[in-house]
């Protein structure tokens, strides 16, 4: 975790930061999610249109890579009614360090603020999932 928040640059130069960090904290490499191009998209849209610090921007992604996982999950369960979602513990990492980025920003009100409607659509998918964290 950063310390020093860093202001806004380039939304791929905070993109490639982000998925370093990923890396480093769940070890495995966010990039193969089959999601990973249209998450990448959105990012860089919130981003610039933001202009997100390098912690939020790292927040950001985060929740993103959850909200896309969340996505698939409730894919597989539209295609087959008889999917069982396993434990969901380690993937709750991923937000409570979303969580710890977020509170690392030197703007945590334009992180929010972009951030809402994700927060909302992941909320939204959990509970037709059924999943209480």
């Amino acid at each position: 975790m950063h310390d020093l928040d860093k202001p806004y640059t380039d939304s791929i130069q905070q993109w490639d930061i982000a998925c370093d960090c990923f890396k480093a904290e769940f070890k495995f490499d966010p990039n193969e999610i089959v999601t990973i191009d249209t998450i990448r998209e959105m990012f860089a849209e919130l981003v610039d249109d933001h202009e997100l610090s390098q912690n939020a921007s790292i927040s950001l992604m985060f929740a993103l890579y959850f909200l896309g996982y969340l996505t698939l999950l409730e894919i597989m369960k539209a295609k087959d009614e008889a999917f069982e979602i396993g434990s969901m513990t380690d993937f709750y990492l991923i937000l409570d360090r979303a969580d710890q980025w977020a509170h690392q920003s030197i703007a945590p009100d334009k992180l929010a603020a972009c951030a809402a409607p994700i927060i909302q659509a992941t909320q939204q998918i959990m509970q037709k999932l059924n999943l209480v964290r």
